[in-house]
């Protein structure tokens, strides 16, 4: 007959460690601890449970499942959640608690289980992010933003069951990631790493498990250029999409730039004259202050923009905006949307990212240098790069403006627009 659980906290470990699953259901009682109880299932599934009287009725009161290591928290002791993981130790002094808050005639089994849940954990994240960062310095703005949206898209709908940090285990950050798709899974790796290995998490949990954890592999590089029947099938579809995603849309085919860069633009980005657009070091990906020259399609658009307003009748300091006080973040039912106006048959797999690609490669057919196309871009790799790249400090300012004006009228044709652009005279 199976002996109850010794007290000595090294042989308990062991006597719990070599159990074996049993046919059904049974509960091994603790020595040390009165009415705490080790709850084993057939599937081998082992939680702690405390029986006592509550109302001078019998109860019987989850506190926790088993671990070896349990949970690395001074609150232990303070919580009581079926969900966390106890050791020996920490499950004896969860119990001895419950029997003592009965007998005062306290329900334990009313009490709240933490008062910092996930959403708490994630939003003191974020603003750490934004305040200090991690490494001694906060992150770009853009960065935290980038945080944000892929916790409250991707991570906190499928952890909406997670009322305690500490019940997460490595598989389930492996099943949320399946459920994602490959680029967004990537993303949501990178921002779950960065969050279990911040300090205050870490000593929490007392471990990362997101080591653990099995990373997703990494995407095969993307070579999509849209068609010529596709460019106008998108631009047309954002026509038709209207404000604020179909213009978006259309400025990012035009200007080349990153989709943040354009969704995220500010009035204040562009010249009064609307010849050109001017991002900070702290707006693009490499950190360097990029100008955009304006082509006169691209223009005739911005010029055609409405101008939200607050709830105060206050102008939004943002070009694409659905709340005035926010950047547009829609994406995917943007997207949806677009995709949607697309019409039959649909548009093979693509992305918002594709549309600058395909602007490059039409810069190359018509001729454009590289290093002018790189400048477009803001990249500083391929033909300036290295040695060059410290000392060619040449802007290409006019080669750019007559690279874009020169796309814009190739977009115009593709898509089959009567009014002609004419190009500035050199």
């Amino acid at each position: 007959m199976l002996g109850p659980i010794p007290a000595q906290h090294r042989k308990a470990a062991s006597f719990i460690n070599n159990l074996k699953p049993p046919s059904t259901r049974r509960e091994i009682p603790d020595d040390a601890q009165a009415g705490l109880y080790l709850v084993q299932q057939p599937s081998g599934a082992l939680s702690w449970a405390v029986r006592t009287k509550i109302d001078g009725k019998a109860a019987k009161v989850t506190i926790g499942r088993y671990d070896e290591i349990g949970v690395a928290d001074d609150r232990v002791g303070m919580l009581i959640s079926p969900t966390q993981a106890l050791n020996v130790t920490q499950a004896r002094i969860i119990a001895s608690r419950v029997r003592n808050d009965a007998r005062r005639g306290s329900d334990p089994r009313q009490q709240k289980v933490d008062k910092t849940g996930l959403a708490t954990w994630f939003n003191d994240f974020i603003k750490t992010a934004r305040a200090s960062g991690f490494k001694g310095r906060a992150v770009k703005g853009s960065t935290a933003d980038e945080y944000e949206r892929i916790i409250a898209t991707n991570i906190k709908p499928h952890w909406a069951h997670v009322n305690d940090i500490r019940i997460i285990d490595y598989r389930e950050v492996e099943k949320l990631l399946d459920k994602l798709a490959p680029g967004a899974r990537r993303n949501a790796f990178a921002v779950l790493s960065a969050f279990f290995r911040w300090k205050p998490v870490a000593r929490a949990m007392g471990r990362n498990i997101i080591e653990l954890a099995e990373a997703p592999a990494k995407p095969k590089s993307r070579d999509r250029v849209l068609s010529y029947n596709e460019m106008k099938t998108v631009w047309k579809a954002a026509e038709k999409c209207g404000y604020p995603f179909g213009p978006m849309v259309q400025l990012l085919l035009l200007t080349g730039q990153r989709r943040d860069e354009i969704s995220q633009l500010k009035w204040s980005e562009m010249s009064d004259d609307l010849e050109a657009i001017k991002l900070e070091a702290s707006r693009t990906k490499n950190s360097r202050p990029h100008s955009v020259p304006i082509a006169p399609l691209t223009k005739k658009i911005i010029e055609s923009l409405p101008r939200i307003v607050d709830a105060d009748g206050k102008p939004s300091e943002y070009v694409f905006t659905t709340t005035a006080t926010t950047p547009f973040s829609g994406f995917s039912n943007g997207k949806k949307a677009l995709e949607k106006h697309c019409g039959e048959p649909a548009l093979p797999e693509w992305h918002l990212h594709d549309l600058r690609r395909t602007c490059a490669t039409e810069l190359a057919k018509l001729g454009v240098k590289q290093e002018v196309t790189e400048a477009v871009l803001n990249h500083k790799t391929g033909k300036v790069s290295g040695v060059a790249a410290i000392y060619n400090r040449y802007e290409y300012q006019e080669e750019k403006r007559d690279a874009l004006e020169q796309w814009a009228n190739r977009v115009q044709a593709i898509t089959g627009d009567n009014v002609t652009i004419l190009r500035k005279p050199t």
